[in-house]
């Protein structure tokens, strides 16, 4: 076998998904059959554990959020999870001494690792060096930077990068001998989340993941953004 099919998404945020784009990407999965599944990060929102959270997110229950990510990870059975900045708030939280809270973030880290341990899926932590997945001369990452500029720095410090963290669809293609493109891969969670309604720079946020095709031999691949146009998605449109 010398190309491989492998699907990318991310940003699901739990129980802030949108059901509509998660339930298409996982129809797509099921369809399409990738060899390579990577879930970019964010499948839990934890606004409660954000440092700076309003007592309002303080006092907001985790079990369907927690609920709702797992099922939707059970269902995609990713071979990569790459863990985003707002699921890294459990991790964070089991390292530190907090008391109860603590034990109740150990507990919830060892519940997805073990769910992750038997889908034979490899955990990268949030982290700009140790949170990079190479598949041949693609990188994959949940990201570290967002606005209009984000695609084209990524791919610059990165190389051909995918990305999710920014929720919204782009790419920034490097000027150059050798072709370097970062690609931003839209997101599966409400585009109208709370913190980012008076947002101007949110109305970029759209739903969406990328398709692609990896040679196993030369490392070449190719990409193919999936994105809702309508009320129909690309690969529908196009017959992918």
């Amino acid at each position: 076998m010398s190309w491989r099919r492998f699907v990318f998404a991310a940003d699901l945020h739990g129980d802030k998904q949108d059901k509509h784009a998660a339930r298409a990407f996982l129809d797509f999965c099921s369809a399409w059959k990738p060899q390579i599944r990577v879930f970019g990060g964010d499948a839990f929102d934890f606004r409660a554990l954000r440092r700076r959270a309003s007592e309002e997110e303080k006092r907001d229950s985790m079990l369907t959020d927690y609920q709702m990510g797992c099922e939707f990870l059970q269902a995609m059975e990713p071979n990569y999870f790459l863990v985003g900045n707002h699921d890294d708030r459990l991790w964070l939280l089991s390292r530190e001494d907090r008391g109860v809270i603590s034990d109740y973030a150990i507990k919830s880290v060892r519940e997805i690792e073990e769910m992750f341990r038997k889908m034979s899926c490899r955990i990268l932590p949030y982290d700009k060096r140790l949170g990079v997945l190479k598949i041949g001369k693609l990188k994959m990452i949940h990201g570290f930077l967002c606005g209009i500029t984000a695609a084209r720095r990524t791919a610059l410090a990165y190389g051909s990068v995918l990305m999710g963290h920014g929720h919204s669809i782009d790419h920034a293609t490097i000027e150059g001998f050798d072709l370097r493109m970062g690609r931003m891969a839209g997101c599966l969670c409400d585009l109208n989340m709370e913190f980012s309604k008076a947002h101007v720079g949110a109305l970029r946020h759209a739903h969406g993941w990328i398709a692609g095709v990896v040679n196993d031999k030369t490392g070449e691949y190719h990409c193919q953004q999936i994105q809702r146009i309508g009320k129909q998605w690309t690969h529908e449109i196009f017959n992918l």
